[in-house]
């Protein structure tokens, strides 16, 4: 997962800010269906997104997904405080022979906000689960970025103890943080997770959020300010619905989890590639420093470095993620 930078307290905007630096998101409407050349390069618009969608229920709460293309398939789990429009750009070449699958989270995206609902890995890769059953999948490869290499890493972790109703043919993670000791509370986490942490959510500007996205990007390819005013849009969505606060991930379970998601990822015989965008001042070289220390001797694992990418190279160099992934005949694709 990603480590929120370690800042001072600051007012209420300029916080947010600090605490949101994570992954950024950036007339085809049935399944099966490819967006059109116009949008190829740049992806689908959040609006074309939307009616590319479909929902499903889980818990009584309506959950949003996108399912493109047909044959195998790969589910893609996005960041905070983001959503699925994240894969925008992967979505055509994704599904040109494949099988695309990229759902919301509950708290994300057009998927339900509900103010009561337990906002924690576990929940998130239960939600994984019951769409995988929904789709009547009995086996997919999984791609992560930012929190959702934390939700991959629970899906392997009950996938080892034979607790996961589908197999995991691989997986791809995006720059984020994948052991405890990368992922230490700052000043600007702990604000949003104490009491005061409703404040802080509703003090956040579209502004803020485009800042703190822009500061993690990579220093060529910044993603368009009309983008990440989509982006404000989604984390509002329906209307000024955001709950930054309760779906930030908390310490205490990365921490308990710890050894158990360890364990999961470097003792797994399921292909695994890191995609790694180097630029990014928060995830970037050190996950694959890290997941190199921690599994020694464990695992090989395949990796992709884009030098000038930030924290979501999916987005900055879609062309280059997609195509390396595709290429990576392990993985299945």
């Amino acid at each position: 997962m990603f480590q929120l930078p370690r800042v001072p307290f600051a007012p209420f905007a300029p916080l947010v800010a600090m605490a949101i630096g994570l992954a950024a998101a950036a007339s085809p409407a049935a399944h099966g269906q490819t967006p059109s050349a116009s949008t190829a390069q740049s992806g689908p618009s959040s609006a074309q997104w939307k009616a590319l969608g479909k929902t499903f229920s889980f818990d009584g709460h309506s959950v949003f997904y996108v399912d493109q293309g047909s044959g195998s398939a790969t589910l893609a789990i996005h960041g905070y405080p983001t959503s699925s429009w994240d894969f925008r750009r992967l979505l055509g070449p994704m599904s040109r022979d494949a099988r695309f699958i990229a759902p919301d989270l509950l708290g994300f995206g057009y998927s339900d906000k509900p103010a009561e609902f337990t906002y924690s890995i576990a929940r998130h890769a239960d939600l994984v689960v019951a769409l995988v059953k929904h789709l009547g999948l009995t086996r997919a490869r999984l791609i992560g970025s930012d929190i959702g290499n934390a939700v991959v890493q629970e899906l392997l972790a009950r996938e080892r103890t034979a607790k996961l109703p589908f197999a995991i043919d691989s997986v791809v993670l995006i720059n984020g943080s994948l052991f405890a000791e990368q992922f230490k509370p700052s000043n600007a986490q702990k604000a949003l997770l104490s009491p005061l942490g409703g404040m802080i959510n509703r003090g956040a500007s579209e502004d803020t959020i485009a800042t703190s996205l822009t500061q993690i990007s990579g220093p060529e390819r910044r993603i368009p300010a009309s983008e990440l005013s989509e982006v404000w849009k989604l984390l509002n969505h329906p209307s000024d619905a955001r709950l930054m606060h309760k779906t930030l991930p908390s310490v205490e379970e990365r921490e308990a989890q710890d050894a158990r998601w360890t364990d999961a990822l470097c003792a797994t015989s399921t292909p695994l590639k890191l995609v790694v965008g180097a630029a990014d001042p928060t995830a970037g070289k050190a996950m694959a420093e890290a997941t190199t220390a921690k599994c020694k001797g464990a695992r090989r694992f395949a990796v992709l470095q884009l030098d000038k990418a930030g924290h979501f190279p999916h987005v900055e160099y879609a062309q280059e993620t997609a195509q390396a992934i595709l290429a990576w005949r392990e993985g299945g694709y």
